[in-house]
């Protein structure tokens, strides 16, 4: 006698029920000690019941200017692998973002005199 069921689709079970979805990522975003004394905090979840790429992304962010500054960003992401591949279809998708900058204080003696 065969078994007759169709075969388990991704973020199923092996009953058919919903499951987990098949990618979890590491937690990258920046530690809570920079959170909480951050200058400016800047946070978004997004949820998708699917989503595919065309083209895969290429993603970066830097900070830069003056005065100096503690910086983080990174995010939280449950149903993407690290790097996604075109035209792949993913499925059960959220991702949490946060970008957050301390502004650091010169220390120097008469720093914020005019010349």
């Amino acid at each position: 006698m065969s078994d007759k069921r169709p075969g388990k689709r991704p973020g199923e079970s092996r009953d058919g029920r919903p499951g987990e979805p098949p990618h979890e990522q590491p937690d990258r975003r920046p530690d809570a000690r920079l959170v909480a004394a951050a200058d400016i905090v800047f946070s978004a979840t997004v949820r998708a019941d699917s989503v595919a790429f065309e083209e895969a992304p290429s993603v970066a962010v830097t900070f830069s200017g003056e005065p100096a500054h503690e910086s983080g960003s990174g995010s939280r992401r449950t149903g993407l692998p690290e790097h996604v591949s075109e035209g792949e279809t993913y499925r059960a998708v959220r991702v949490g973002y946060v970008i957050a900058a301390k502004v650091v204080a010169d220390e120097t003696p008469g720093a914020d005199e005019d010349p």
